[in-house]
């Protein structure tokens, strides 16, 4: 292995550590990794500085008493997909925003507050160059991005870094009514999950015991999940894909639970509409997204007709604008 494969590899380990404790200490990281700490937190603060690696505080919107996310596939006119991608991803209502090649042009989360606010947007909101819509409300998450890691630890190295999580994401709802201190520190943690109690303390204009009370609350009720999002290229995985698949709802449940268990899946729901799963994945290169249609997802029972559409382009993810990829020189025309 050479020197540049070994450092690629300690930060892949370092920004694996971060899915699994988002708010860990560099010494903590360092210690479970058996690195030195000092070049651990450079390391570490090199990859979130990049944008490869950025650790959110990701709400639970429905626990507190949002509706649940509802998807979008869109097909636009030809020559605006640039332009409607940076319109959605203006909207503090969409979480997810991505370009697509496939059946579809753009796949697009909404996370809207209420049912109003998501009739305002599918009734009067809908961009003109907007030729077709498909909107799949969200029945459960299997899994989600906040549970996802690039394996690149070991069982023991994960185990001592991951945070428990009995709640499943979107499991329950209207059940933690926030303080307004809170839903501050809601979104002071969503701009940046591994802000300090002293800055958020300062930020709220409360004492840092108080801010460590409210902190601690938060996580521990699972009203918010800090976790790492990392992009999966950093890890090797150049090939995204969102699979929408038709299931049988007496192999619903099984299907849903056998693929989210895989490495692959970063996002997996079941939905309404005209198909009733669909999962994001992560792998290599085209060849093993093949692997993986033919030699998992076909050999499941009750999965039936499959539409695969492929990632061009991330232009926001976990509710954060994405720069451009650096290949593409300029701003974004």
């Amino acid at each position: 292995m050479t020197t540049s494969d070994s450092s690629e590899e300690t930060d892949r380990r370092i920004a694996c550590a971060l899915q699994l404790h988002g708010r860990a200490p560099w010494e903590q990281i360092a210690q479970v990794l058996r690195l030195p700490e000092r070049s651990t937190a450079r390391r570490g603060q090199r990859l979130l500085e990049s944008g490869l690696v950025r650790v959110v505080g990701l709400l639970d919107t429905q626990l507190i008493g949002r509706r649940a996310p509802v998807l979008l596939r869109l097909r636009v006119e030809t020559g605006r997909a640039r332009e409607i991608a940076e319109t959605f991803s203006r909207l503090a209502e969409t979480r997810t925003v991505l370009a697509l090649l496939g059946s579809s042009d753009h796949f697009v989360e909404l996370v809207p507050k209420s049912d109003d606010t998501l009739r305002a947007l599918l009734f009067d909101g809908m961009p003109p160059q907007v030729r077709s819509s498909s909107s799949y409300p969200v029945l459960r998450f299997y899994t989600g991005s906040h549970e996802w890691s690039g394996g690149a630890l070991t069982p023991a190295e994960a185990a001592a870094l991951r945070q428990p999580s009995p709640v499943p994401f979107g499991a329950r709802h209207g059940e933690v009514s926030l303080h307004p201190d809170e839903q501050r520190m809601v979104e002071l943690l969503a701009q940046d999950g591994r802000m300090s109690t002293t800055r958020l303390a300062g930020e709220l204009g409360v004492s840092q015991a108080t801010a460590s009370r409210r902190l601690a609350g938060l996580l521990e009720q699972n009203v918010v999940r800090v976790r790492a999002d990392v992009a999966p290229s950093l890890f090797g995985l150049t090939t995204e894909a969102l699979l929408w698949l038709n299931v049988g709802y007496r192999h619903l449940d099984a299907v849903g639970r056998a693929l989210a268990e895989r490495p692959e899946v970063m996002t997996l729901v079941s939905i309404t509409g005209d198909h009733q799963i669909c999962a994001h994945l992560a792998v290599r290169d085209p060849h093993h997204l093949q692997d993986f249609l033919t030699g998992v997802v076909g050999g499941l029972d009750g999965v039936g007709d499959i539409d695969v559409t492929v990632l061009l382009e991330t232009f926001k993810r976990g509710g954060f604008v994405v720069p451009p990829p650096r290949a593409a020189a300029g701003p974004r025309a």
